[in-house]
């Protein structure tokens, strides 16, 4: 079948949303340092364009790298702390609510770039959706990165491609 590509925004909120799919994505995150754009857009580009060009995946975590280490993860950082300090008062929980909403909003940003990258690079290719090239993409990712996939990667991957899988067989 032809796939038409789906903003990845809008990808990653409905597979994150699948069931296991966030739980899994933290693991991954917390176990492996794995930047969860990163994965999400492996999985996104499989579905929308193919397998990723080698130069493009690394533009697209060099992007990853500086926005994480400038901007997510001081965000993530101070609200990890305001959680492990609370405050009984109705302006910390506000400050940290809205702390939490700044780091989706950054997260987003974080993909529109990568998405804006994918897009130019991509210019006039469509692909036919293969799961192959997911793996593909995520062997990729994880070579260029330096982690070695073991059990708990593959396993946390699978959740995530079954419920792709099941949004594909149910979007027919």
């Amino acid at each position: 079948m032809t796939n038409k590509p789906q903003k990845f925004w809008t990808f990653s909120l409905e597979l994150y949303d699948a069931e296991g799919v966030a739980a899994a994505c933290l693991e991954l995150q917390d176990a492996y340092q794995l930047d969860v754009n990163l994965i999400l857009f492996c999985f996104w580009h499989g579905s929308a364009y193919g397998k990723i060009d080698q130069e493009l995946l690394q533009n697209v975590i060099e992007l990853s790298i500086e926005w994480r280490t400038h901007v997510v993860q001081p965000l993530r950082a101070a609200r990890a702390w305001m959680k492990l300090n609370p405050s009984p008062s109705e302006q910390f929980d506000s400050l940290r609510e809205r702390i939490k909403a700044d780091e989706l909003m950054a997260e987003k940003y974080q993909q529109e770039k990568i998405a804006s990258l994918a897009s130019e690079f991509n210019r006039g290719r469509q692909c036919l959706f293969g799961f192959d090239d997911i793996g593909k993409n995520i062997n990729s990712l994880l070579h260029t990165v330096k982690i070695e996939r073991d059990e708990k990667i593959t396993s946390r991957l699978e959740i995530l491609r079954s419920a792709l899988e099941k949004q594909v067989l149910g979007s027919r």
